[in-house]
């Protein structure tokens, strides 16, 4: 293997197999993610919110560079919210943020032990659901639209 490849496959097995469940292995994005967490990421896993926050955090992180596209990706519990109340309720989660100056706009929405994604791409004015399992979700598109 390529010594990089090996170095990463170091890491990832030190992450998933030495240490205890309560070790912080990163903070970013106003998020802690222990070892606990990355445990979710093992085959046959149940990915936590945590880690889909923090992946979508990446994301945006990684739009800031030059070459592409301005990303703005909503909490994992937004979609919740706004489906259970109104906009008017979760309005105040984008202040401080014009989220028409992004290209981009991710919504992951958790349906009981699944996730999905919502995706807004204002360039193309679409909106695209991707579900694994292959529903439609027509009512979560027109919940966001």
């Amino acid at each position: 293997l390529n010594p990089l490849f090996q170095a990463m496959e170091c890491d990832v097995c030190a992450a998933f197999y030495s240490g205890v469940p309560e070790d912080i292995l990163s903070r970013a994005f106003k998020l802690t993610v222990t070892r606990e967490d990355i445990y979710t990421l093992q085959p046959k896993g149940w990915l936590n919110d945590k880690i889909m926050n923090f992946y979508m955090g990446l994301l945006m992180e990684r739009s800031k560079k030059e070459g592409y596209p301005a990303v703005y990706a909503f909490n994992t519990f937004f979609y919740v919210k706004l489906s259970s109340t109104s906009h008017r309720e979760v309005k105040r989660w984008t202040q401080g943020v014009n989220i028409f100056e992004h290209d981009i706009i991710f919504v992951p929405i958790h349906l009981r032990a699944h996730w999905t994604l919502l995706v807004v791409d204002l360039r193309k004015k679409t909106i695209k659901y991707f579900d694994s399992l292959g529903h439609r979700g027509d009512h979560i598109c027109i919940t966001i639209l």
